[in-house]
């Protein structure tokens, strides 16, 4: 009697755990990008596989989303106006939390991956970046409030400029399976990426529900002498300005000696 009721508790445990769900492994082709005076922009292939809970069934309603992100900084986003026949400053909004660079790309459309709520919670998507509270200011330096309209239009504006400068991509497709689990995404890394920290997140989603994610560094920063000059103008700028305008002052009398003997 004992052993049948120790096999039937067994049996319950074991229905009544929950199943283990399927998981990521990621990697990144490098994780350190450094930029010197002839750096033009590269790419970061973003690879991994799905651990399947149930190994040999097939993923049906699997999507992959891998956003690339960072660094965040305050920015400022000024309104032009015309006065008389001269373009002026305006109005302007201070965002305290921008990502510098964001890239999207998933196996498909976001909207067909999952509800535009869990979009929104979960912060995936250029439009639904949480930049902070902004702070609008009038043309005399006055803080103000804006109407949620006017301010969102300043976003938008910041967004465009964004995706001008090749900072915000969204590629939908640009997640590509090879198989049933395998799967690759190539990221590009334009020649006006900031240096600092970025966050490498990859999403699991099926049926609209993120079922994991996982997260890898990469570092962007400044390389041989460029790194040097970088970290001087940052550290001692009193020195930094003083090389700098020792050397121009060589590079101008240089000029005119050779002039001279011309």
């Amino acid at each position: 009697m004992m052993r049948r009721a120790a096999a039937l508790f067994i049996a319950f445990l074991a229905f009544a755990a929950p199943a283990r769900a399927d998981q990521l492994v990621t990697d990144l082709s490098e994780h350190q990008v450094a930029i010197r005076s002839n750096f033009t922009g590269t790419q970061i292939l973003l690879f991994g596989a799905v651990e399947a809970a149930r190994p040999g069934s097939r993923a049906l309603n699997r999507d992959i989303v891998v956003v690339v992100q960072g660094p965040s900084r305050p920015m400022t986003v000024r309104r032009k106006e015309q006065v008389t026949a001269i373009w002026v400053n305006h109005d302007s909004v201070t965002y305290p939390s921008v990502p510098g660079y964001y890239a999207i790309a998933s196996t498909r459309p976001l909207e067909v991956t999952a509800t535009p709520e869990t979009l929104k919670a979960l912060r995936i998507g250029i439009e639904n970046i949480d930049p902070g509270t902004p702070i609008a200011h009038a043309i005399d330096g006055t803080q103000q409030i804006l109407p949620p309209d006017e301010e969102r239009a300043f976003w938008k504006a910041l967004i465009r400029n964004k995706r001008r400068d090749g900072l915000y991509i969204n590629v939908p497709g640009g997640v590509t399976f090879l198989g049933q689990t395998l799967f690759r995404a190539t990221v590009d890394i334009p020649a006006k990426v900031p240096v600092g920290l970025y966050t490498a997140k990859v999403y699991l989603l099926q049926d609209g529900e993120i079922i994991d994610t996982i997260s890898s560094p990469l570092y962007i920063e400044k390389g041989g002498v460029e790194r040097f000059l970088y970290r001087m103008a940052h550290t001692d700028p009193l020195l930094y300005g003083m090389i700098a305008v020792l050397v121009a002052a060589f590079a101008g009398w240089l000029a005119s000696a050779v002039m001279t003997r011309r």
